[in-house]
Formats: C-alpha cells, sequence, structure tokens
C-alpha cells in the first residue's frame, strides 16, 4: 500500500512538471528552458523553434576576420565568440565603408554621397505596420548630416528617400543614440527592427579627434560593445526568446579597392579587407557555435527580411541563410 502511494504520488509529481513545463513554453511562444547545466552567458538558454519579434543590428568598422581574432584588445568580443555564435567565413558587400551599409539595408551597394529611390529594409518594416529605429550614438539632431565623429555615411537610413516623403519617417525614426537607446532598454521597448551606429570612435574606425590613440581603436570599441550587449541580453524580451542580435561590421582593414566584389571568392582571397567578423547572440544559439560557410552582408539582410516575414530585396535574393549553420 505504502509502495502504491509512493508511484502514485512520484506520477503525480511528473505530470505537474509536465504541465509547468507546457504552460512555459506556451509563454515565451514554444520556447523551452533548456534543461541542464546552465549557459554561462546570454545563449543556449531556450530551446525550440525561434519566434523573434525585435531584430537589432550592430554595425562596427574597418576590422578584418584575421584583425580581430588575433586582437589582445577585443576581449570581450571574444568572449562572446565563446558564449554564443561566430561567422568564420563572412564577407562585405564591396568598398568603400558607405556603400556596405546601403548593401546591408537594401541589396545594393548604392554609391557614397548618394541618395537613393531603391527600396530599404526600413521602408519594408513601415509598409509591413511595423517598427524600426536607428540609434545614432553622437548625432546632433534626427536624421542628421556629418557632425562630428557622428558619420551619416554610417548612418543609411539618412540616404534613402523613401524615407523621407511623403512623410519624412527619417526625422522620426533615425535619432541619437541617447537618451533613445537608453529609454528603449529601460522600459524593454525594442522596435521591430534597431539598427545601431556607434560613433566613429567606438565603432573601431577612429578619427583623430578621438579620445584615444588610433592604436586603442578596437580595446575601445570592444568595451563599448561590452556594456551595450549585456544590457540587450538581460531584456526580459531577449531572455524569452523574442530578440536577436547580429554584431557585424561594413568591411576589413587592409588593402582595399573600391567597387571590388567583394562576395566573390577570387576576390576576397586576394583582399583580406573583405572578410569580417560577424557574431549572433540569440538564447537559441549554441555556445560557441562556428559557421564556416560562405555568407556575406547581403545574406545578412536576406536573412533579416525573412525572419520579419518581408521579401528579400537586390542582391540578398539568391544568398544563403546563415540560419542553418548558427541555428538561429
Amino acid at each position: 500500500m505504502a509502495r502504491t502511494r509512493g508511484r502514485l504520488l512520484l506520477a503525480g509529481l511528473v505530470a505537474a512538471m509536465s504541465i509547468s513545463l507546457t504552460v512555459a513554453a506556451s509563454a515565451s511562444g514554444g520556447a523551452t528552458p533548456l534543461r541542464g547545466a546552465a549557459a554561462s552567458g546570454p545563449c543556449g538558454t531556450l530551446t525550440g523553434t525561434p519566434r523573434y519579434q525585435h531584430v537589432v543590428v550592430i554595425m562596427d568598422e574597418n576590422v578584418g576576420y584575421s584583425t580581430l581574432i588575433k586582437s589582445s584588445q577585443a576581449r570581450y568580443l571574444h568572449t562572446l565568440a565563446e558564449q554564443c555564435g561566430s561567422e568564420l567565413s563572412m564577407h562585405a558587400a564591396t568598398h568603400p565603408s558607405q556603400t556596405d551599409y546601403m548593401a546591408a539595408t537594401s541589396g545594393y551597394a548604392t554609391g557614397v554621397g548618394v541618395h537613393t529611390t531603391n527600396d530599404n529594409v526600413f521602408h519594408q518594416v513601415q509598409v509591413h505596420g511595423d517598427t524600426w529605429r536607428a540609434y545614432e550614438e553622437s548625432a546632433p539632431r534626427p536624421c542628421s548630416p556629418n557632425s562630428g565623429v557622428y558619420q551619416s555615411g554610417h548612418n543609411p537610413p539618412f540616404w534613402y528617400t523613401d524615407l523621407k516623403t511623403p512623410t519624412n519617417t527619417c526625422k522620426r525614426y533615425d535619432v541619437a543614440l541617447k537618451p533613445a537607446l537608453d529609454d528603449t532598454i529601460a522600459n524593454d521597448t525594442l522596435p521591430t527592427l534597431a539598427w545601431i551606429t556607434p560613433n566613429a570612435c567606438n565603432d573601431m574606425h577612429w578619427l583623430a579627434s578621438c579620445p584615444h590613440a588610433k592604436s586603442q581603436r578596437i580595446a575601445d570599441g570592444d568595451d563599448w560593445l561590452a556594456q551595450l550587449v549585456p544590457q540587450l541580453t538581460a531584456m526580459s524580451s531577449y531572455q524569452a526568446g523574442q530578440t536577436l542580435i547580429f554584431v557585424t561590421w561594413d568591411e576589413g582593414d587592409g588593402k582595399e579597392i573600391n567597387g571590388s566584389a567583394c562576395t566573390a571568392p577570387a576576390v576576397y582571397r586576394a583582399q583580406p579587407s573583405c572578410h569580417i567578423p560577424t557574431y549572433v547572440v540569440s538564447p537559441y544559439v549554441s555556445p560557441g557555435a562556428k559557421d564556416g560557410a560562405d555568407h556575406n552582408l547581403y545574406g545578412l539582410l536576406g536573412d533579416l527580411e525573412d525572419i520579419l516575414g518581408y521579401p528579400r530585396l537586390g542582391h540578398a535574393v539568391d544568398q544563403v541563410s546563415l540560419r542553418p549553420g548558427l541555428g538561429f
């Protein structure tokens, strides 16, 4: 009789645990907390099918893959690679810098200083009734041209004409990083698409007006990311599996030829400046995951559009997805 009661008690506990897990999974959109050893970082905490509601893109500047992985100044990013996912064979679209920002948001590498009518992911967000913000560090006002260490060439919404007419949504949603991003994080109110651009002192590019020597540019950018990314991953929406974060670069360092097709193997093998670091941060990514498949910024745009339910634009159409290699 005591043995029978014990079996009934055990069965009841198992059933209760099953119900608890089912409720938790339902509350987080199908995500299930990962059982076993606790993850030491922000990734690998959930299993199941991701259903992202927010995508964050942080774009840094002019540091190649080989330079970064060998740098003793990139301590946080080395840790992030161990904790989350990284691309081993990611490439820019072309050179110089601004053209890559345009490629990563429209599928076309529009020329430097050109205001373009090309459709773009920010406009797609609007058309689908979703929300976007571009958080531009040190911008003096919304949708601003160059000013000091803020570089409008690193601010893609500034160049799209369909964000200025018939309604100037650029002035509404392309804003200075401070205090807008602090408020967003504090209130856990990320838009559907958040594009984050550090200023030229914190994006690893460097200008003579920056407070530290050029030799410290990677350390400065690494410190900046070390402060921001943990704030994003501490948000309840991230921990519930609703937020995906990309940390990537426009182009690498070293010899470059403007207009080069960095997506072509013959070109990127000859120009290491085409090879860029990229990290993917998501509760669904296994810690330390690495993807060695050939990818580029057009493919990153394609994945962003796939995740948000928009059609792929421009050269993103035929690109291979990054998702299978890192499981996000």
